[in-house]
C-alpha cells in the first residue's frame, strides 16, 4: 500500500490515507481536526510512528499498528505545561476588499472569557492556514493578547496592496467576532513580515504599535545591498517573494512604491525595529534608513540592535528573552490602558 497525508484547504480536516494499489482503493486511516505530522514505518510495515497534538499544545510521539489501531502516547515532553493555560487556536475565513476568501488562524487569549473584547497583536507574512503550538505567540497570549495570522491574496507587480486588502479584513473579522478591540490594535512581522509591517502603517494608522524585525524598506538600497547579490537581493524581486516582476530599471515605480521609507511622512504607528548585525539576508542598514528617517520627521521609533544577531534578531537565549520582554514591553506601553513605561523612551537606540 501508500499512504498519504491529508489536509482540507478550507478546514481543519487531517489524517493519514491508505492506498490499496492492488484493490485501487483508498480508506481513511486517521480523520479529525488534530494535527499530524512526520509519519515513519517500521522496517518491517507493522507498525507507525508519528507526531500529533490537539493544535493548541506541543506535539507528541505516538506509535500505531500500520492500520492506526491501538494508538499508544510514547512521550511527555512538556510536563511543565500540564496546569498552564495556553492559547486556543482558531480557523477563520473572510474576504478579502476584492471578495476573495481567505483563511486565517486566530490565537484566543489564555484564560480568554467570551464577550471581553482584548487587544489584538496580527503577525503578517504571506498566507496561514495551520495552527499548532507556538511559544512564542504564547508569551503574547499570555500577557492578555489576542494574535492573529491573517493571509493575503499577494498579486505579482504591485503585491503591497495586498496587506492592506486582506489583512486589515482579517482583522475586521475578529473584531466582528467580537474578540478584539478596535481601538487597541498592534502589528508585527519578521523578515518578508517585516517588510510587510512597515509598508502597512504607510498606508493605515489603526494601528497603535508596530515592530518591524529583521523586514526591509528601501527596496532600492536593498537590491544591491547584500554579500548575497544575484541570490538572495535581486533574485526576491525579480522573480521570487517580493513579487515586484522585474528589475529595477525596468519598473522603477514599482521599486519606488514598494520603499516604506518614501512613504516614511504619512507614519502615525510607534515602530520598534530589531535587527542583528550578522544578519546576511536584510541587512540592519535597512531599519537604520527607517529609524533615521522618522527621528528626523519627528516620530516614534526605537531601534534594537543585537551586535551578534543574525536574521530574526538575537541568538542567543538570553537576548531572545531580552527581545520578547521588550516586544511585550512596546505593546503594553502604546496598547494596553494605563500602562507606562518610562525606560523605553522614543527614539532611543538600544545598543
Amino acid at each position: 500500500p501508500l499512504y498519504f497525508s491529508y489536509s482540507a484547504p478550507d478546514k481543519y480536516d487531517r489524517g493519514l490515507v491508505k492506498l490499496d494499489v492492488k484493490a485501487k482503493k483508498m480508506s481513511d486511516l486517521v480523520r479529525s481536526s488534530r494535527l499530524y505530522s512526520r509519519w515513519s514505518m517500521a522496517e518491517n510495515g507493522a507498525s507507525l510512528i508519528y507526531m500529533e497534538s490537539d493544535g493548541d499544545r506541543p506535539d507528541e510521539l505516538y506509535v500505531a499498528g500500520a492500520d492506526l489501531s491501538k494508538p499508544a502516547k510514547l512521550t511527555d515532553l512538556n510536563p511543565q505545561f500540564k496546569d498552564k493555560a495556553l492559547s486556543h487556536t482558531e480557523l477563520i475565513s473572510y474576504l478579502d476588499t476584492d471578495g476573495k476568501k481567505l483563511c486565517g488562524v486566530l490565537f484566543y487569549p489564555a484564560n480568554y472569557e467570551k464577550g471581553k473584547k482584548y487587544p489584538l497583536i496580527t503577525e503578517v507574512y504571506e498566507q496561514y492556514f495551520e495552527n499548532g503550538f507556538s511559544p512564542v505567540l504564547n508569551i503574547f497570549t499570555s500577557a492578555g493578547y489576542a494574535v492573529l495570522h491573517p493571509s493575503v491574496n499577494l498579486i505579482r507587480g504591485y503585491p503591497g496592496e495586498a496587506w492592506a486588502k486582506g489583512a486589515l479584513a482579517a482583522i475586521n473579522k475578529v473584531i466582528d467576532m467580537g474578540v478584539a478591540d478596535s481601538k487597541r490594535l498592534g502589528i508585527q512581522g519578521t523578515s518578508y513580515g517585516g517588510y510587510a509591517t512597515v509598508l502597512l502603517i504607510t498606508q493605515t494608522d489603526r494601528f497603535k504599535a508596530a515592530i518591524n524585525n529583521s523586514g526591509k524598506v528601501d527596496m532600492i538600497s536593498f537590491y544591491t545591498q547584500s554579500p548575497r547579490l544575484g541570490v538572495r537581493n535581486i533574485h526576491a524581486p525579480e522573480k521570487s517573494q517580493d513579487r515586484i516582476g522585474g528589475t529595477l530599471w525596468e519598473y522603477p515605480e514599482r521599486y519606488l512604491a514598494h520603499s516604506a521609507i518614501l512613504q516614511a511622512d504619512r507614519i502615525k504607528t510607534p515602530l520598534l525595529c530589531i535587527t542583528g548585525d550578522q544578519d546576511p539576508n536584510v541587512e540592519a542598514l535597512q531599519s537604520q534608513e527607517i529609524f533615521y528617517a522618522l527621528r528626523r520627521l519627528g516620530k516614534k521609533v526605537v531601534w534594537l540592535r543585537y551586535h551578534d544577531g543574525a536574521h530574526g534578531g538575537p541568538n542567543t537565549n538570553d537576548e531572545r528573552k531580552d527581545m520578547y520582554k521588550r516586544m511585550l514591553e512596546w505593546y503594553d506601553k502604546y496598547i494596553k490602558e494605563a500602562v507606562s513605561y518610562t525606560h523605553l523612551r522614543a527614539h532611543e537606540t538600544v545598543l
